[in-house]
């Protein structure tokens, strides 16, 4: 059983050793910003890049990995695809629960939330991190994260007097919030104060731009060259 189950989990692992790209601790990426070695940048770029690789130590992922370092490549890949998961849950659980009012709850939503889109944005700006990068699984892996953000929306309406109706339920928070995120915007809800309207002004600034980096700069790298040679 166990071997059949590792084997749907991770495959023909001898089509690459497991130590092809060993773990890099997270300090030695900043090293790597700080003295250039990539880059030729200055001024915004580089106090951005700089801002970018040095935010991630303030977030979970980069312990996780560290604390995993001695594990295969594929096993570390595997518990951070895990890790990705739970952020995807963890609003609709709270949702589904009726959990938007536990303080501590709503600020790990929010936490998490901000790591993500930080992810996101070391994704474009610090490519020569994501050595040897499975492009398919990276978007298989972004669809959680537009999921996880959606759903850390809704939570965060479904806390707060935003909007013209109380939201009663699930449904109507997550309603609200994808249509808000695909700015589709029907109008029967909508914000009725100056805080529901800066939410609503973020989610969308937000979310289109996690649409836009998913469709020019994810998707047309699926079909590079080396595709499925390795994972993000």
């Amino acid at each position: 059983m166990k071997r059949h189950l590792n084997k749907l989990v991770f495959g023909n692992q001898t089509v690459k050793t497991h130590d092809q790209w060993p773990h890099i601790p997270h300090f030695e990426r900043i090293k790597d910003v700080w003295h250039n070695s990539n880059y030729n940048d200055f001024g915004i770029e580089r106090a951005f890049r700089l801002f970018l690789v040095v935010s991630k130590v303030f977030f979970p992922g980069v312990y996780l990995d560290y604390v995993d370092r001695k594990s295969s490549y594929h096993h570390r890949k595997i518990r951070g695809e895990f890790y990705v998961i739970f952020k995807t849950a963890m609003p609709f659980v709270m949702l589904y629960f009726g959990l938007w009012d536990h303080t501590w709850l709503f600020i790990l939503n929010i936490y998490l939330l901000v790591e993500t889109y930080l992810y996101i944005f070391n994704k474009i700006f610090l490519p020569e991190h994501n050595i040897g990068i499975n492009h398919n699984r990276s978007l298989i892996l972004l669809f959680f994260n537009f999921v996880e953000v959606i759903g850390s929306y809704a939570v965060i309406y479904a806390a707060g007097d935003y909007l013209n109706q109380p939201v009663k339920n699930i449904i109507d928070a997550l309603y609200f919030s994808l249509i808000t995120g695909a700015t589709v915007g029907y109008g029967e809800i909508h914000p009725i104060n100056a805080d529901g309207k800066l939410v609503v002004i973020t989610q969308l600034v937000s979310t289109l731009s996690f649409l836009i980096l998913f469709f020019n700069f994810f998707a047309p790298r699926a079909h590079d060259r080396g595709v499925g040679n390795s994972n993000n």
